[in-house]
C-alpha cells in the first residue's frame, strides 16, 4: 500500500455524510468515478477497511486517504489567499454571532456561492480562516442584506428545514418604478416548472411613494428564485436598478434590501433588522 496523505478522525458535524460527499468537501473535488476507483483500489479506507462510498460516517470514524489531493486543492489555496483580505471587510459586516449561528449584513455585488463565472463568493470568504460555515439560503449577487451562516452541521440542517417548511420570516425593502395603485396587497403568482406547478406568494406594503418611485416594504411567504423580481416586473413596476428584470434606465445598484430576520432558536424567538441602505435612501429621496 502506498503512503498516507491525509488522515481525517470525524467529528459531530459530519456525522451521518456519506464517506463521498465528505471527499469532495473536505478532501478533494474529484469525481464520483475516480472515488469509486480509489475506494476500489484501497486508496480510501475507513477504519483502515475497504468500504462503499454510500457509507455515513459516524462520531470518531477515522478516514485514511492514500492518494495525492488534486490540482483543485492547490486552487483551492490560492482562493483561501486572496480571500483573506475580502475576509477583513466582510468580519465587519457581522452583526450578530452565537456559537451556532452569524447574522451577515451582506455587501451588494457579491454572491453567494461559486459558480462558472463567480469571481468570489460569501462562503469560500467566510470559510478562507480556520472555521467552516454553511450555507442555508441564499440572496441574488446584486441584493443586500441579512443572511444566515451556521456554524455547524447540526443547526446547517435545522435552518435549511425552517426555510423549507417557511418558518423563518423574510421581509424585504424595495424600491420600485411607478406608483403602484394599491398601497398595500398580496402578489400570487404561479409558474409551471420541472413537471409541476409553483406558487409564489408575496405581501407587500407602500411606505412612501414619490413622482417616479414607490417605497415597499415587502414579506416573502415563499422562497422561489428572483420572486420578488420577477413579480413586479410582471406587474410591469420593475425594481429600480434591475436590469435583468426590466429598468432599462437607472444605473444604481439593484435597490431590493433584506431587512428583516425572525425565527424560533432554542425555544425563543429570534429577531435581527437593519435600517434601509443609504443608496436606497438617497436614490429614492433625490429621485
Amino acid at each position: 500500500m502506498s503512503k498516507i496523505t491525509s488522515l481525517y478522525k470525524i467529528d459531530k458535524n459530519f456525522s451521518d455524510t456519506r464517506l463521498d460527499r465528505f471527499i469532495k468537501m473536505e478532501v478533494s473535488k474529484i469525481p464520483q468515478a475516480l472515488i469509486e476507483k480509489y475506494i476500489r483500489k484501497k486508496k480510501i479506507l475507513v477504519n483502515k477497511k475497504k468500504i462503499k462510498s454510500s457509507y455515513k460516517l459516524i462520531t470518531d470514524d477515522i478516514v485514511e486517504i492514500y492518494f495525492k489531493p488534486n490540482i483543485e486543492n492547490t486552487i483551492k489555496l490560492k482562493k483561501i489567499t486572496d480571500n483573506f483580505n475580502d475576509l477583513k471587510i466582510l468580519s465587519k459586516k457581522i452583526i450578530f454571532e452565537c456559537e451556532d449561528y452569524i447574522i451577515l449584513n451582506k455587501p451588494a455585488g457579491i454572491s453567494s456561492q461559486g459558480g462558472l463565472k463567480v469571481k468570489k463568493n460569501l462562503i469560500d470568504i467566510l470559510n478562507s480562516k480556520n472555521q467552516k460555515f454553511y450555507m442555508v439560503h441564499r440572496l441574488d449577487s446584486d441584493t443586500v442584506g441579512l443572511m444566515i451562516f451556521a456554524k455547524n452541521r447540526e443547526f446547517a440542517k435545522k435552518f435549511s428545514n425552517l426555510f423549507q417548511t417557511h418558518q423563518i420570516k423574510k421581509k424585504y425593502y424595495a424600491i420600485i418604478n411607478g406608483c403602484i395603485n394599491k398601497n398595500k396587497g398580496e402578489i400570487i403568482s404561479k409558474e409551471f416548472k420541472n413537471g409541476k406547478n409553483t406558487i409564489s406568494k408575496t405581501l407587500f406594503e407602500v411606505k412612501s411613494k414619490s413622482k417616479r418611485y414607490s417605497l415597499l416594504d415587502i414579506e416573502l411567504l415563499t422562497g422561489r428564485k428572483h420572486q420578488i423580481r420577477k413579480q413586479f416586473f410582471d406587474l410591469k413596476y420593475p425594481i429600480a436598478g434591475d436590469y435583468k428584470y426590466g429598468d432599462k434606465i437607472n444605473t444604481i445598484n439593484l435597490c431590493l434590501c433584506s431587512y428583516f430576520l425572525e425565527f424560533k432558536y432554542k425555544g425563543e424567538i429570534k429577531r435581527y433588522k437593519i435600517s434601509i441602505p443609504k443608496f436606497m435612501q438617497n436614490f429614492f429621496y433625490n429621485s
